[in-house]
C-alpha cells in the first residue's frame, strides 16, 4: 500500500551504519531460520526480532563491519525470502534489546541452533538434504569449466545463475588451455555444494555453453580489481583496474588444479 513506501521515504534520512538491520516486506510464513540465513554469510547472527504483523524483522549482527558487507551486498542484488524480494536497511537502533519481550523463545532457539554450528537445518527451501551432506572442510569455491562456448557467457550472467543458491560473494573469470573458466566464492560451502549437485552437466544456453562444475583447492578468492573479468561483490571500493587480474603464486598454483 502507498502509505507504506510514503512513510519510509519521506520520514526517514538514511540511517547512518549499525549492527542492527532493519528488514521490511518479509513472508507472513517465513521462519527464523531463513530470516538468520540472509545474514550468515557475512558474519555471526547475535540477535534477531519478529515482527510478523507488520512483515518486519530486525537482525543484529555481531559487528557493523559484517551489517556494513550485508548492506553493500545485497544493495545492488535484492534478497528474496520464499520468492518475495526483501529491503534491507541500517537501523535506528545500535543494538536490539529482547530480553524480557514475550514470543522470542523461537528466535533465541534458531540463534542457537545455528551457533552450535548446525547451519544445515538453514539448507535452502526446498533443496535436497539426503542427497549427500558437505564434507568437513569443503570448500566455499566453485571452479566451473564452461564446454561449447557458442555464445559468450559472462561474469553476469554466471552471479545471476549462481546467486539462486546463496550468497555469492567474488567472481574471477579466465581463459586457460583454449577454455572458459570461472573460480565462484560462495559465503558458505552447502551452498556451493548445493550449485554443484543442481547446476553440473546443465547447460546455460540452448544445446550448448555447459556447465562443468568441480569444487577448488582454494577456501577464499583474492581479487583485486572489479571489472569485467573478475568481481568482489563484498568491495565496492576497488579499482577497475587493467582487465586480467594478477594471479598471486598460491593462486596460480589453485588454477592449475
Amino acid at each position: 500500500n502507498g502509505n507504506d513506501n510514503k512513510k519510509f521515504k519521506g520520514d526517514r534520512p538514511p540511517c547512518s551504519p549499525s549492527r542492527v538491520l532493519h528488514l521490511r516486506k518479509i513472508p507472513s510464513d517465513v521462519t527464523e531460520a531463513e530470516v538468520i540465513s540472509l545474514g550468515l554469510p557475512f558474519g555471526k547472527v547475535t540477535n534477531l526480532l519478529m515482527l510478523k504483523g507488520k512483515s518486519q524483522a530486525f537482525l543484529e549482527m555481531a559487528s557493523e563491519e559484517a551489517a556494513v558487507t550485508m548492506v553493500n551486498y545485497y544493495t545492488p542484488v535484492t534478497p528474496h525470502l520464499r520468492s518475495q524480494p526483501v529491503f534491507i536497511q541500517y537501523s535506528n537502533h545500535r543494538e536490539l534489546k529482547t530480553d524480557n519481550l514475550p514470543n522470542q523463545a523461537s528466535a533465541q532457539a534458531a540463534l542457537q541452533a545455528v551457533s552450535a554450528g548446525q547451519s544445515a537445518s538453514l539448507a535452502l527451501p526446498g533443496a535436497p538434504t539426503s542427497e549427500g551432506t558437505v564434507l568437513p572442510g569443503q570448500s566455499p569455491v566453485l571452479r566451473i569449466i564452461i564446454e561449447n562456448l557458442f555464445y559468450p557467457v559472462t561474469l553476469e550472467v554466471l552471479h545471476q545463475i549462481f546467486s539462486k543458491f546463496g550468497a555469492v560473494l567474488k567472481i574471477i573469470t579466465f581463459t586457460k588451455n583454449n577454455q572458459f573458466q570461472a573460480l565462484l566464492q560462495y559465503a558458505d560451502p552447502l551452498n556451493a555444494h548445493y550449485a554443484k549437485m543442481a547446476l553440473d552437466g546443465q547447460n546455460i544456453y540452448n544445446a550448448c555453453c555447459t556447465l562443468r562444475i568441480d569444487f577448488s583447492k582454494l577456501t577464499s578468492l583474492n581479487v583485486k580489481y572489479n571489472n569485467d573479468k573478475s568481481r568482489d561483490f563484498t568491495r565496492l571500493d576497488l579499482p577497475t583496474g587493467d582487465g586480467q587480474p594478477s594471479l598471486e603464486p598460491p593462486m596460480a598454483a589453485a588454477f592449475g588444479e
